[in-house]
C-alpha cells in the first residue's frame, strides 16, 4: 500500500514539477540564475575588485610572519622549530574551516558577502594580537584561528566569483588568486621600518685559544648563534597592526555588499511569491492529491524522506560522485591529489616564510636586502601566475603540470648548490623558483578539474591536504635551521620540489590511462561505473567536443 501511495506521489511530482526530485539543487540553481540578472556588468566588476581586494588583504595578514619572523624569534626567547611550531597552527585551522566553510556555503550561500566580513574582522583581531601574546602557545591559538576563517574566506569568496561569472570565470579567479601574491610582496615593505637591526655580540666566541693554538668548541648551532647577535629597536606590532587594520577596514566594504545582495533576494522572492499567488508555481511544500489519502502520501514522503537525505550524504564523499561512477579512479586521483596540494601549499609556505632569515643568517644581508629579496619572491610569484595563466591557454593543462613541477626541479636543485655561498645566485635563482612555484596551486586545481568533476568534497581534500602539508614542512625546516644551521634550507627546497615532480609524473600517468571527465557519459570504460546507465556501444567512443581548458 506504501509502495503505490508513494509511487503515486512521484507519478504527481515528475508530471508536475520533475526538478521536484532534486529540490535542493535544483532551488540554487534557479536562485543563482536569478541573481546573475540582477547584476549589471559594473556590479560585477565591483565585486570582483572586491574580491581581488580580499586576497590582496589576505596575503598581507598570512605572510606578515615572514619578513618578521627573527623579531618574533627574539620576541618570544624561542628557536626557529618552536616558532615555526607556533605558525603551522594555521595549516591545522584549515582543517575545520574546511569543513565548517562547506557547510555554511552550501546552507547560507546568500550570505557569502557576510561570511567574508566577518572572517576579516576575525583575522584582523588576531593578527594585531600576535606580537603582543606573553607566550607561543597563545600565538598558536591565534595562527589557528586566523587559518580557520581564511579558509572560510577563501570558500566563500570562490563560491561568489563562481556565481557573478559562472562559464566565464576562469580570468576573475586567476586575478582573485594574484591579488594574493600582491598582497605578499606588500607585507614585506611596509614591515621592513619597523624590524629589528640585528646586532652580532663579538666579545663571545665558539673558539678557545692556547698560546698560538686555537680549538674550536662545538655547540647547538640555534643556540650559539642566539648568543652571537641581538635585535635592536623591533617594533614589529605595528607591521601586524597595519595588517589587521587593512582587514578591518575591507569588511565594511562586505557588509556593504551583503545589504544590496539582500535586498535583491528579497525582490526575487517578492516576484517568485506574485507568480505563486497568480498560479504560475505551485506550492513548493503541497502536492495535490484527493483530501482522504493526502495524509498517507505525507507520511509516506517523510518516511522516506530521511533516507534520501542519508543517501545523498554518503554520497557526498563517495570518490565515484566526481569521476563519473568510476571509484577507482576518483580514489586513485584523489589520493595523489591530496599529497600534491599537501607538497604545494607546505612547499610555498616554508619557502617564503623562511627566505628573508635565510638570507641573513647564511649571507648576512642587511635588513633592507633581506626585505627586497623577500618581496621581490612574491613579486615573481605573482608574475609566474599570470605567465602561466597565458601560457595554459595555448597548452594542455597535462604538459603544464609537468613542466612547471620539472622546471621548479632544475632550479630547486641549482638553489642548493649555488645558493648557500653566493648572493648573486641566491638572488638570481630565488626568482625563478618563486616564478615556478606561483602556479603549482591552480594549476593542480585546472588539472583536477580537466580529469575528475571538482566537487566540495574533493576541493576540502585539496585545503586538508594543504593544511597537513603546511604543518610537516614547517615544523621539518625549524627542526633542521635549529640543529644543522641555516643551509638546510635550500636543501629542504630542492628535496620538495623533487617530490613534486615525483607526485605530477603520478597524476600524468593515472590521468593518461582514463582520459579526462569531458569525455560523454555514454562512452563505455573499462573502469567500473556505479549508479550510471552506459548501455550504448563505443561507436561514440571519440565522436566528443575538445573543450578548452584554461587555468583557474
Amino acid at each position: 500500500m506504501e509502495g503505490d501511495a508513494l509511487t503515486h506521489v512521484y507519478q504527481q511530482r515528475n508530471e508536475q514539477r520533475p526538478s521536484d526530485m532534486y529540490p535542493a539543487s535544483t532551488e540554487n540553481e534557479e536562485r543563482t540564475v536569478k541573481q546573475r540578472k540582477y547584476r549589471s556588468t559594473r556590479q560585477k566588476v565591483v565585486e570582483t575588485g572586491a574580491l581581488v581586494a580580499s586576497w590582496i588583504v589576505r596575503g598581507m595578514y598570512c605572510e606578515v610572519s615572514g619578513p618578521t619572523l627573527i623579531d618574533l624569534k627574539h620576541r618570544f626567547k624561542a628557536g626557529y622549530e618552536e616558532l615555526a611550531v607556533a605558525l603551522s597552527a594555521g595549516g591545522a585551522g584549515t582543517i575545520p574551516g574546511c569543513i565548517l566553510g562547506g557547510i555554511l556555503v552550501d546552507k547560507f550561500g546568500a550570505y557569502c558577502h557576510l561570511m567574508i566580513a566577518v572572517t576579516l574582522d576575525i583575522a584582523a583581531i588576531c593578527v594585531v594580537l600576535m606580537p603582543w601574546v606573553p607566550a607561543l602557545l597563545y600565538l598558536w591559538t591565534l595562527c589557528f584561528i586566523s587559518g580557520l576563517v581564511e579558509t572560510i574566506h577563501n570558500t566563500a569568496g570562490t563560491r561568489i566569483n563562481l556565481n557573478i561569472w559562472k562559464d566565464k570565470s576562469a580570468s576573475p579567479i586567476i586575478l582573485m588568486h594574484l591579488g594574493y601574491g600582491i598582497g605578499s610582496f606588500l607585507a614585506p615593505l611596509y614591515s621592513n621600518p619597523f624590524l629589528g637591526v640585528k646586532i652580532y655580540n663579538t666579545s663571545i666566541t665558539n673558539d678557545t685559544s692556547y698560546g698560538n693554538v686555537t680549538i674550536e668548541v662545538t655547540s647547538n648551532y640555534s643556540d650559539f648563534k642566539e648568543e652571537m647577535s641581538y635585535l635592536e629597536n623591533s617594533r614589529v606590532e605595528y607591521a601586524f597592526a597595519i595588517s589587521g587594520i587593512a582587514a578591518a577596514c575591507l569588511s565594511i566594504v562586505f557588509y556593504i555588499l551583503q545589504v544590496v545582495q539582500s535586498k535583491a533576494l528579497k525582490q526575487i522572492q517578492n516576484e517568485t511569491a506574485s507568480k505563486k499567488s497568480n498560479g504560475f508555481i505551485e506550492n513548493d511544500n503541497t502536492i495535490e492529491v484527493n483530501e482522504e489519502s493526502n495524509k498517507s502520501y505525507l507520511n509516506v514522503l517523510r518516511k522516506y524522506d530521511w533516507r534520501n537525505k542519508l543517501r545523498g550524504l554518503l554520497q557526498m564523499f563517495n570518490p565515484a560522485a566526481c569521476a563519473k561512477g568510476r571509484f577507482w579512479y576518483g580514489s586513485s586521483i584523489l589520493f595523489v591529489v591530496f599529497f600534491y596540494f599537501g607538497n604545494a601549499g607546505g612547499g610555498q609556505g616554508f619557502t617564503s616564510k623562511f627566505i628573508r632569515s635565510f638570507s641573513i643568517d647564511q649571507l648576512h644581508f642587511t635588513n633592507t636586502d633581506a626585505s627586497l629579496l623577500n618581496t621581490s619572491f612574491w613579486i615573481s610569484f605573482s608574475a609566474g601566475r599570470f605567465i602561466f595563466f597565458i601560457i595554459a591557454r595555448m597548452m594542455s593543462v597535462k604538459l603544464l603540470l609537468l613542466l612547471e613541477t620539472s622546471t621548479l626541479m632544475v632550479f630547486a636543485i641549482f638553489l642548493a648548490i649555488f645558493g648557500c655561498d653566493n648572493s648573486t645566485a641566491l638572488w638570481v635563482l630565488t626568482q625563478v623558483v618563486a616564478f615556478c612555484i606561483g602556479p603549482l596551486w591552480p594549476t593542480g586545481i585546472a588539472w583536477t578539474d580537466y580529469h575528475i568533476e571538482l566537487t566540495g568534497m574533493a576541493m576540502a581534500l585539496q585545503m586538508v591536504g594543504c593544511a597537513f602539508g603546511y604543518m610537516l614542512h614547517m615544523r621539518l625546516i625549524g627542526y633542521l635551521y635549529d640543529s644543522f644551521g641555516p643551509h638546510t634550507y635550500v636543501l629542504h627546497v630542492a628535496g620538495s620540489a623533487i617530490l613534486g615532480f615525483i607526485l605530477a609524473v603520478v597524476l600524468a600517468i593515472i590521468g593518461a590511462k582514463h582520459g579526462n571527465r569531458f569525455v560523454p557519459e555514454n562512452i563505455s570504460d573499462t573502469d567500473g561505473r556505479n549508479d550510471i546507465d552506459f548501455s550504448e556501444e563505443k561507436e561514440n567512443e571519440k565522436s566528443f567536443t575538445k573543450t578548452d581548458v584554461t587555468m583557474l
